[in-house]
């Protein structure tokens, strides 16, 4: 029997998902399987979202679909896969499994970012940053009213535990395990060799007050990497909460996070392990 009985299959790259998405509807249409192709879809609530692409895809769903309050699911087509993880070689056999409830299942929190008077989500991260990557600001950051510091740097990202292996890692912060229900505040290129990233609960309100910028320089906070609000002169401050959104991920059965990483991050093994 299905647990889910309304899918949406999503491929926003169409060229270099055709055979992927071709696939897809074959076992659909073999197994009697209801679905709707992104695009041409005539309902609008759906209890599954089955994401053809990469994590930047499943990113893209997240925040287009996560009001519907339903399930995703990621057929990993891109280089890393940390939420788009069925295994496209055994796309028959992961697909059916985690379609008749064989899978695990992971609640991914998400960031509200409150500026000026208008509030945005965003799954991934939070990033404060100049138009120019060369030309240092300084910010101060809150936590829960405390004051953490002030600091000059090309910028500032506060994370989920989500974004926690992506732009975050690359900047020099930790890893957080899925379970762990955190956010990461890590610097960007710091002007201070004491700077370290920092780890805090997801229930903690984080206030931000971008104090200096160079002059002729503007400033942006930047969403997820695909929205930008310009920080205007007269609003210098945003704060950043756990979201009321989130987004149900799917794994299939054999899901293994840190095996993720050992793959995806090349982290090293003995011969003896391999």
């Amino acid at each position: 029997m299905l647990n889910y009985k309304s899918i949406l299959v999503v491929a926003y790259d169409l060229e270099k998902s055709k055979k992927a998405l071709n696939d897809v509807e074959k076992i659909f249409k073999e197994n009697s399987i209801s679905y709707e192709v992104y695009g041409t879809q005539k309902n609008e609530s759906f209890d599954l979202i089955l994401v053809i692409g990469g994590d930047g895809s499943m990113l893209s769903a997240a925040k287009e679909f996560s009001s519907f309050n339903c399930s995703f699911l990621g057929i990993n087509l891109g280089k890393v896969g940390f939420m788009a993880d069925l295994d496209y070689e055994n796309l028959e056999v992961g697909l059916m499994e985690v379609l008749t409830g064989t899978n695990i299942v992971e609640e991914k929190e998400a960031l509200e970012c409150n500026y000026n008077g208008k509030k945005y989500t965003a799954f991934n991260e939070i990033v404060l940053h100049t138009q120019k990557s060369y030309k240092l600001m300084q910010f101060e950051v809150r936590v829960d009213g405390d004051f953490v510091y002030r600091k000059r740097a090309d910028g500032l990202i506060i994370s989920t535990s989500n974004g926690s292996t992506a732009y975050s890692l690359s900047a020099g912060g930790p890893i957080i395990s899925p379970s762990v229900n955190a956010f990461v505040i890590t610097s960007l290129n710091p002007l201070s060799l004491s700077a370290r990233p920092l780890i805090i609960s997801s229930e903690s309100k984080i206030e931000v007050t971008l104090t200096k910028t160079p002059p002729e320089t503007q400033s942006y906070i930047i969403i997820d990497g695909n929205e930008e609000i310009e920080v205007e002169e007269s609003s210098r401050d945003f704060v950043v909460t756990k979201s009321k959104q989130s987004f149900r991920l799917l794994h299939p059965k054999d899901h293994d996070f840190f095996e993720t990483c050992r793959d995806k991050l090349h982290w090293s093994l003995s011969k003896d392990e391999k």
